[in-house]
Formats: structure tokens, sequence, C-alpha cells
């Protein structure tokens, strides 16, 4: 695919198959599921609170990878283990860790090997000169 670059971050840890943690064209990134895996023991957190933290704190690393933060986040897919027992805890980190406006969002139940809770976003890279992502319209609205 001609103009794409795809990269492995190491915060993130070893891919578990045959995929990139990220692919950016265009100034568009996109990452693949990221789940609450710790990166350094291959551990994950007991509790869909803590995997939820651990989901967008990964997010957060593969983000910074590449010069960006979840306020670039335009998409996310969330992915949940027993949906009507795990989405309320998963909507309430999300709601706390995503700045307002929020990112489009969908949210698909199923059964995932392990983790109770996965996640993947497109960020758009801000354009010099173009208005920028959330963060800088937020500031020129208030001025």
């Amino acid at each position: 695919m001609s103009g794409a670059e795809f990269r492995n971050v190491d915060a993130l840890g070893a891919t578990y198959g045959a995929y990139s943690h990220l692919a950016e064209v265009n100034g568009v990134v996109y990452s693949s599921g990221i789940g609450p895996f710790d990166a350094a023991t291959g551990s994950i957190p007991e509790g869909i609170t803590a995997q939820a933290e651990a989901v967008v704190d990964n997010l957060e690393r593969g983000l910074a990878d590449v010069g960006l933060t979840l306020r670039d986040v335009v998409k996310v897919t969330v992915i949940i283990e027993d949906f009507a027992v795990n989405f309320p805890a998963v909507n309430a980190v999300y709601a706390r860790r995503f700045p307002q406006p929020y990112p489009v969002r969908t949210v698909l139940g199923a059964a995932l090997p392990g983790p109770l809770v996965a996640m993947d976003i497109t960020a758009v890279r801000p354009q010099p000169g173009r208005g920028g992502n959330k963060e800088t319209d937020s500031t020129q609205e208030e001025k």
C-alpha cells in the first residue's frame, strides 16, 4: 500500500499475531484492537474497570509514539465481553478518560479470548492552519 506507514510500539509489547499496532495514511492514524495487556509482563489486570483503564493507558502509549493524544481521536470501536454486565463500567472509564466532545463510537459485545475489553481507534493528525483538533477548537471557542 503506497504511502502507508506501519509501526509496532515498544510500549505496547509484542503483537499476538501477524499485524501492526498502528498504521498511518495521509495524517490519519488507525490502531489495531488494543487490549489491557501489560507490555512488560503480558499480564491482564483483574476486573473490568481496571482492564478498561489499562486499555486507555495503552491507547495513550500508542498515540504518544506518533505524537498524538486522546484529543486527536475521532472514532473508537469498543469490544466488550458480556456486554450487559460490563458496559456500565467501560462507559464510565471512557466518559472520564476521553475528552469532550467525545469521539464517535461503536460498542460491540463479543467473546474475547482472555481480556474483558479491547478498543481500536482512528485519530487525525492536526493540520497546521486548519483549526486543529478538539483542543484547539475548544480554545478558539473560549476567545
